[in-house]
Formats: C-alpha cells, structure tokens, sequence
C-alpha cells in the first residue's frame, strides 16, 4: 500500500520534471469526441496536492467542453533538455476568490485586463490521474507516475 511521502515524492518529482517549462498544450474532447488542443501559459507550478492550475474565462469554449466531459491531457516540452511530459486528468471550473487571489501573478494580466476584477475570470483545476514522461539525453524509456492508487491518502 502507497503512503502518503510516496505521494509526496511523486508530486515533488513532477515539479521538478516540468520546472521551467511555462507553456503547456491543453487537451479536451469537443461535443462529437474529437480532441481538441490549444496552448496554455502555466504560472504556478503542480501544488502540494497535486494538481494544476491555469486562469481561463468561465464563458470559453474549453471550459463548455470541459462541462460535458472532464478528461484531459496536459502535455509540456523542452526539446532542448530532451524533456517531455504528458499528464492525464480530469478537470474542473473554480470561481473561488480566494484562490483565484493566491493564484494570481501580476503577468497574467496581459489577458486578464481587469485583473481579478475581470467578470469572467476562473480557474481550471487539473486533478492529476497520471504522468508519462522522457527525461533523459540517452535513453528515451517512458516513465509513468500513477496518482489514482495515491489519490485515497
């Protein structure tokens, strides 16, 4: 049975793998199931427990897909570190403000005019389910870090 430092050391590695890479290309299954992919400026890295955070308008087309079916696929790059990720999960709207509040980063208003006065303004929350990803110059092996069996402590 996984513990909890288990769960900790899993996530602390996925920050570390994706550290320093801030654009991330979001997946989500459009109304007749085609995948539909755009890209994403990630600011925070993976919390504490584990899950993803990225501002969106709560009126976009991402957010109605997201309505309808809650899987996606988070996928980052860095070529020139040898560097790819690819994250399943499922996601969820947040209009809380209080987190939107601890999330915010002065950047974002370059498409958040109004700040967090902007009347549309939310938060994806990607609930990690698992994380495949190739790290290395040499080999090109996948590693996966599973959190469904760890999701329970």
């Amino acid at each position: 049975m996984a513990n909890s430092q288990d769960y900790h050391q899993k996530i602390q590695h996925l920050r570390q793998i994706i550290q320093n890479i801030d654009c991330t290309m979001l997946t989500t299954v459009d109304e007749d199931g085609s995948l539909h992919s755009r890209p994403m400026s990630i600011f925070n890295e993976i919390d504490t427990d584990g899950k993803l955070w990225f501002f969106t308008f709560a009126n976009s087309h991402k957010v109605l897909e997201i309505e309808r079916r809650q899987q996606v696929n988070v996928s980052f790059s860095a070529p020139d570190k040898q560097r790819y990720i690819s994250i399943s999960g499922t996601a969820e709207l947040v209009r809380d403000r209080n987190k939107l509040a601890e999330k915010w980063q002065p950047i974002l208003q370059t498409w958040f005019h109004q700040g967090l006065d902007e009347p549309n303004i939310a938060l994806l929350k990607i609930n990690i389910n698992k994380a495949d990803y190739w790290e290395s110059l040499s080999s090109f092996i996948p590693q996966t870090i599973s959190f469904l069996e760890l999701s329970h402590i």
